[in-house]
């Protein structure tokens, strides 16, 4: 007997693209992204029935609402991560930099939508994914690991289709930003006492959106507001960090990755630090760590979060 082939992961890939009408999957302007892994999946629950029909044999269960949800990791790069920004605040403001270009997200009143499609084209299988919007976005730097994202995702319907929706996918030359390239400033000022830097960015998304007709799958995806925050670790040098979170005063970060001629910054002009005092953990080198809250009240930037990319890419 033949041994059906498998799909390796090493030969699938997870293409985007933007969507012009909420929902509708467009027939091009696919883009194939660097991942890590892409968890992206559809799933149903079977409820019991609480029939009772003279017998101790249960009756068959009833199918529950269908759930496109999931998680992708991709790498921090320098053209490809700029996909990633745009799904999670809309059109970048893009202006020429150089030889180059900038393009500076932030926060809007909407959010686009995407098609996502995990394709295993060594068994010709493609998941299709339509609806899609942000969920979650995790950061994390310092320390000598590869820098990724961890992205949440969640969509309004899954199918199973035989062949890609977008036959010429756009492939992206893939240049990562790597961690021993980054600064950062607190509070306007450039430092290298801190150790680690998160960032957790909650878009707010209400996904109980299940209507009478949509057969099981969420019909929209609505926005709401969002939330930003994070935390910092640094050298326990002196009181500078600890009393703005005593004190609540009001500070901020910038934090830089560079690669040539290209650089991802990334600012949070309004932040307040949680108060955290460090304690004595053993006889190595004290430690504080801070955790923030981001927000907007009257920075400049008029944004919790600004996400400045530049590359040499044109537009997004």
């Amino acid at each position: 007997m033949a041994i059906a082939k498998r799909a390796q992961g090493a030969q699938s890939a997870l293409t985007m693209a933007f969507e012009q009408d909420f929902g509708t999957t467009p027939s091009t302007g696919g883009v194939v992204m660097p991942i890590i892994s892409s968890s992206l999946k559809a799933s149903q629950n079977l409820n019991d029935s609480a029939v009772i029909r003279g017998t101790r044999n249960p009756a068959a269960p009833s199918r529950g609402n269908i759930d496109c949800s999931g998680s992708v990791v991709p790498p921090i790069d320098v053209i490809g991560f700029g996909y990633w920004l745009k799904l999670a605040f809309g059109d970048p403001v893009t202006s020429v930099q150089g030889s180059g270009h900038k393009h500076v997200f932030k926060i809007g009143p909407d959010m686009p939508s995407a098609t996502f499609e995990q394709g295993y084209k060594d068994i010709s299988t493609y998941q299709q994914f339509s609806g899609v919007r942000m969920n979650k976005m995790s950061l994390n730097f310092g320390g000598d690991s590869e820098l990724t994202a961890s992205i949440d995702v969640m969509g309004c319907k899954e199918t199973m289709a035989a062949v890609p929706f977008d036959t010429a996918p756009k492939s992206i030359t893939f240049t990562p930003f790597e961690n021993l390239e980054a600064t950062i400033k607190e509070g306007g000022v450039t430092v290298a006492n801190v150790l680690s830097m998160s960032l957790d960015i909650d878009f707010g998304l209400d996904g109980d959106s299940y209507a009478i007709g949509g057969k099981g799958f969420r019909t929209y995806i609505d926005t709401g507001i969002i939330g930003a925050s994070g935390t910092i670790k640094a050298f326990f040098q002196n009181m500078d960090l600890l009393n703005k979170a005593v004190n609540g005063t009001k500070s901020s970060l910038e934090l830089t990755l560079t690669k040539g001629t290209n650089s991802l910054t990334i600012k949070l002009p309004e932040l307040i630090y949680e108060r955290n005092s460090p304690g004595i953990d053993g006889p190595k080198g004290v430690n504080i760590e801070l955790p923030f809250k981001a927000y907007y009240t009257d920075s400049a930037e008029k944004s919790a979060v600004v996400f400045e990319l530049v590359n040499s890419q044109a537009s997004y």
